[in-house]
């Protein structure tokens, strides 16, 4: 069996190591990261409110008059419109009552 001994050049290993060492080294990075804020003094928008559904809709010569039940059994909300013809939306997302 015959060995062939292969010559290492030495600027050879430098570039290959220069290379592989380019290649670990940590780049830049261009994406905008996301920062955090505190919740210290920001109210949690969960209990700010609440779903209020259509109870009764009264409609006259005037306009019409859409009346809500709140979630929590607290006092209606009464949304007025000019128009007779308009129809009401049968819920949505009231504010709390304090």
């Amino acid at each position: 069996m015959i060995r062939m001994r292969l010559k290492v050049r030495p600027y050879l290993f430098c570039l290959a190591l220069g290379a592989m060492t380019l290649m670990v080294m940590p780049a830049q990075s261009f994406a905008a990261g996301k920062t955090y804020n505190s919740k210290g003094n920001q109210e949690n928008l969960r209990n700010m409110f609440e779903t209020c559904r259509l109870k009764k809709a009264e409609r006259d010569a005037e306009g019409t008059r859409c009346i809500y039940r709140r979630q929590s059994k607290g006092n209606d909300v009464v949304i007025s419109n000019d128009s007779p013809n308009v129809p009401c939306q049968r819920q949505f997302q009231c504010k709390r009552e304090q």
